[in-house]
Parts: structure tokens; sequence; C-alpha cells
């Protein structure tokens, strides 16, 4: 999204606004951040400081009646909303997108508003999306893209019957880095940074780091502060970065394990030391097979376990994995 934004940029009528929702408490809280979002984003592309100003005094008064155009009567009637306790959060919301058409319109610009973890908005359930649907569908200079790293519900949004964006949407899965792309993007920076890489060596990269860009990255760093440039790589050296790759990452690793409920840490330790099937999941946890189906298949959704046959699962990210196993292995699997 940061590099669509980007190519976006190149065209003086289009407004990109990244908005990520994840850990976003309320839903009024999400209607200020897109306001925010849209008005940053137009100020800071079109340098119209004077409407910015306008906009500051509409909020100060509050008032529909100081308001010299539409857009800042919006703004107005949203401020007023979110002043007034009774007012519905859903309203908030509508608010807010009624808002950036409006300016939208005004301004003669267009939005693409790209709304990053858009399961955390899915959870507020259908009436909150059918708020929004209302709102997008009818608007003509404000795009929206819907992301999520939950790939299951994300799915159903676009596809189970029962959604109210069914089949209203585009879906654009977007994967991990297949091994060659990986490899190809590592020779180049290697050769950029004058680093030398056998083919063995970009290979064990690619396979430790799973395809996933951030991995790519991390591990591609801690090898070049290890040899600097003019040196060469070894796979010895690229298991001694993985390491120091993996406990740079043991706070990060620790608090996003601590948001998962006790059942879920339990199950997802269970598959990262080697029990993949339902049955030795259970054993380990110490619960009935039946009692955990529905936390797997809550897992599941939210991609953080996959099924690779029918039957097994796994933890999806593999240095996550790699770290629980290290953590909570034990001693003879006991």
């Amino acid at each position: 999204m940061e590099n669509l934004e980007l190519r976006l940029k190149v065209n003086a009528r289009v407004i990109p606004v990244i908005v990520n929702c994840y850990g976003i408490a309320t839903k009024s809280r999400l209607a200020k951040v897109i306001v925010g979002g849209a008005i940053d984003g137009y100020v800071r592309k079109t340098g119209d400081k004077a409407y910015l100003k306008r906009l500051a005094k509409t909020i100060s008064d509050a008032a529909s009646s100081v308001a010299e155009r539409i857009s800042e009567a919006k703004l107005a009637e949203f401020s007023l909303s979110l002043r007034d306790k009774s007012t519905e959060e859903d309203i908030l919301i509508e608010k807010a997108l009624d808002f950036l058409e409006s300016m939208a319109e005004e301004k003669d610009v267009f939005f693409v508003v790209m709304l990053d973890e858009f399961q955390d908005v899915i959870k507020w359930g259908d009436g909150t999306l059918k708020r929004i649907r209302a709102v997008v569908q009818s608007q003509k200079r404000v795009c929206y893209v819907l992301a999520g790293s939950a790939t299951t519900v994300m799915r159903n949004l676009v596809y189970d019957r029962r959604s109210p964006f069914y089949r209203q949407l585009v879906e654009v899965p977007m994967t991990k880095l297949d091994k060659e792309t990986a490899g190809t993007f590592l020779e180049a920076r290697f050769a950029v940074a004058n680093v030398k890489a056998t083919g063995h060596v970009i290979e064990k990269v690619v396979s430790l780091s799973g395809g996933y860009p951030d991995y790519v990255q991390r591990l591609g760093l801690e090898l070049y502060l290890s040899t600097g440039g003019g040196g060469s790589l070894t796979e010895q050296g690229v298991d001694r970065a993985y390491e120091g790759m993996v406990l740079g990452l043991d706070g990060e690793f620790e608090n996003y394990f601590s948001t998962f409920t006790p059942l879920e840490r339990e199950i997802l330790v269970a598959l990262a030391t080697g029990k993949i099937q339902p049955s030795e999941v259970a054993r380990e946890v110490r619960k009935p097979i039946f009692n955990i189906s529905k936390t797997l298949t809550r897992l599941v959704n939210y991609g953080l376990i996959e099924r690779p046959m029918k039957g097994q699962y796994k933890v999806t990210d593999p240095v996550f994995a790699d770290w629980l196993n290290r953590r909570f292995k034990t001693v003879a699997g006991t």
C-alpha cells in the first residue's frame, strides 16, 4: 500500500490516505482518523493552508453557520456529532466518509482511502458494514481499498452471501514472495552493497525467511552488517545472522504472543513444537478435541495457522514458529 501511495502521488489530483485500523478501539476514533488523514493528505499535496485554517475555525466553532463551503459545513456537522454523546458511532463513520466525498468534489480531487487490517472493523458486525457500504457505493470521488492479514475473514467479506459486501469488491490476494523473486531481490541488493553471495547462500536466506518480505530484509541487513561492503557470505554466516535476527525479534514476539488467549497460546505452542494433528494438539493442551476445534478454525480464519493438508495444521509464520519452538520446547518432548 505504501508503494501504491508513492505511485498515486504522481497524479496531482489523486490523494492517497492510508489508515491502519489495527487496535482502533472505537468507531468514533476510526472516524476521526479517516477525517484527519484526508485533510492532512490534501494539505500536504496541495499546500492549501488557507483551507486548513478555515477548517480549524469550523472545528473550533462547531457551527455550520461559519462555513463558507459544503465540505466545511459537513465537517461542522461531524464535529457537532462527535461532541454529542448520544450520537450513534456508526453515524460518525457515515459522516466522516460523507465529508471526504464533499471535499473531493469541492476541490476537484479524488481520494484513495486504504483501510489496512480491516478485519478489526469487521468485528464490529454487519450493522457497521452496511452503513459503510451504503455510503461508499454512492460515492464517485472516493475509492476504497480494504486490506487485512486475516485472509479467510477478508475472503468471506467478498464471497460469503451473508456479507454486506458480497460480490461488491474485487479480491487482490497478496502472497509471500516466491523463491525466484526473493532470490533475485537478494542478489540485486547484495550486488549494490558489494557483498559476494553464492547461490547456496541466497537459497538459505530465502528458505529461512520463508518468503516473508520483512524477514528477507531483516536477514539481509544482518548479513550486510556482519560483513560490510566487499565481504563474502557463507552458509555458517547466514546461520549466525538468523540467530541474531530471531534474538532481535524476541521482545516483539513476546508482546505479540501475549495478545492471544491462554488456549490460543497453548495451541500455537503445540503446533510449533511438532504436534500437527488435532488429536495431538488436544492431548498436548489437555482438552477434548471438540473443545479446541472452534479455536483452531478461528486461528485459521485469521491467518495465524494454516492447513497444508487435510487433518494437519502448522503455524503460518515460520520465524514465529521457530521462536515458539525455542521458547517453549521441553526436554524429551514432555
